[in-house]
């Protein structure tokens, strides 16, 4: 009796810790993607966050319950496997009950995107000379190098247009992100600026109202993001569809021509349509990805990435 006793604890005992691992690791996965969808789309977030856990290896029915906030700042899912016993059962022990749970919440505002996480190079690169993500693709990044004036407020779902009149002398929100002229801005349009950008940063404007590029670089985007994503709106969409851009907030004032704004805050809008060089886009409270969240940095929508809080 003792040797299947110390059988049972060394056996079924690993058993029952390799499962809560792995339903552990699936949980967090689960809420941490779902986590994305929030405060904008709860509904979404829990969808979501079941969908990653069971491709995690959960089923259905072992997840016991998907719950968010009553404020929809957080997720938190809790999942339960009933684990068989293999020695135990000559101790009249059959099974035992696994039960996991993780929540997980948006950031603070972001005060720096296309930033490095732990062991992960930027998406631009750094400084050492490590190669990031090149965006070379097509909606590859979310940075657009369109300003939003930080003197004015919107609400979620308000739709706004960007590029529908002279700002100050020369310009027309336009941003000159890593580089000057229409062929730097249609490329930054269509595939986002793959720089780190943060908040107090002071970016150079683009004077002109480069009808050309900005047409172009947002039909390459809304081709893209047809295709990927036909059936996507800006109150149901993934977080990986190309028509979510992500806009740096700027100070407009005191400019003349190719000018330094200073950069006040990030935020999130959703691509609607464009018509000579006139931008429609939703306001929409998004996550940005690879973005660091600052209780310092000033809200304007936008997010940073998910993190657990349990």
């Amino acid at each position: 009796m003792a040797l299947i006793g110390v059988s049972a604890l060394g056996t079924d005992v690993a058993v029952q810790y390799f499962n809560w691992v792995q339903l552990q690791k699936a949980t967090d996965a689960g809420v941490l993607a779902g986590a994305n969808y929030l405060p904008d789309n709860p509904a979404q977030a829990i969808a979501t966050a079941e969908q990653l856990a069971e491709q995690n290896g959960v089923a259905s029915s072992e997840i016991s319950s998907t719950t968010v906030a009553g404020n929809d700042m957080s997720i938190t899912m809790q999942v339960q496997r009933r684990v068989p016993y293999y020695f135990a059962r000559a101790l009249g022990l059959t099974s035992g009950s696994v039960v996991v749970q993780a929540s997980a919440a948006p950031q603070f505002a972001p005060d720096t995107v296309n930033a490095p996480t732990p062991g992960q190079v930027p998406a631009g690169g750094d400084n050492n000379g490590n190669n990031g993500t090149t965006c070379s693709a097509v909606g590859g990044c979310a940075l657009i190098p369109i300003g939003l004036d930080s003197n004015t407020r919107y609400s979620d779902g308000a739709q706004i247009t960007l590029q529908q009149g002279q700002i100050g002398a020369g310009n027309w929100d336009l941003l000159a992100l890593g580089g000057v002229g229409g062929n730097n801005l249609r490329t930054n349009i269509a595939n986002g600026y793959n720089g780190m950008v943060s908040v107090n940063d002071w970016v150079t404007t683009e004077p002109g109202k480069k009808v050309g590029p900005v047409d172009q670089g947002f039909q390459d985007r809304l081709t893209s993001a047809r295709s990927l994503f036909p059936n996507a709106t800006y109150s149901q969409h993934s977080v990986a569809d190309p028509r979510v851009l992500v806009l740096p907030v700027v100070n407009w004032g005191n400019i003349n021509g190719r000018s330094q704004v200073e950069v006040t805050a990030f935020a999130s809008v959703w691509l609607e349509s464009y018509s000579g060089g006139q931008v429609t886009v939703h306001f929409i409270s998004q996550v940005v990805p690879n973005s660091f969240g600052s209780a310092n940095a000033p809200y304007f929508g936008a997010r940073g990435t998910p993190f657990l809080i349990k």
